[in-house]
């Protein structure tokens, strides 16, 4: 399962694909199935084979139609999960910048801000290891 931390850029080109390219391509084979249906008219002269024939004609091109309509609505639905991992990225991309711009902003916070110089939790500077009598 993919967890949405895990999505990059090429994931999100990847949907893109999918919803705009290859989902429609599938829809517009039932489509043409569903029109070269509805161009057969039945040339037979039996009036029961035509009812039959036009019986069947009708169910196939509702059936063609149907299906087409569920792809593409499967491309919408991919589309729209494309778009919402591209708004919350461009989201949290917006608040890491702010946040990196100025990290004391949160300065409330101790969980995410820099310690404050001087604190408990400042880490001050190392003291020297002092020099041994070798000079080293």
């Amino acid at each position: 399962m993919v967890m949405p931390e895990d999505v990059t850029g090429g994931d999100l080109y990847a949907l893109w694909r999918v919803s705009e390219a290859l989902l429609p391509r599938v829809a517009d084979v039932y489509y043409d199935a569903n029109r070269l249906v509805a161009a057969a008219d039945g040339a037979s002269g039996l009036t029961f084979a035509l009812t039959m024939w036009n019986t069947l004609r009708y169910e196939l091109q509702d059936m063609y139609a149907e299906i087409g309509g569920v792809v593409l609505d499967g491309a919408t639905a991919v589309r729209d999960a494309r778009l919402a991992y591209e708004a919350t990225d461009a989201q949290a991309a917006s608040e890491l910048q702010a946040l990196l711009a100025d990290p004391w902003r949160n300065s409330n916070d101790p969980a995410i801000a820099p310690p404050a110089p001087g604190s408990e939790d400042d880490p001050g500077t190392p003291i020297p290891a002092p020099r041994r009598s070798d000079g080293s």
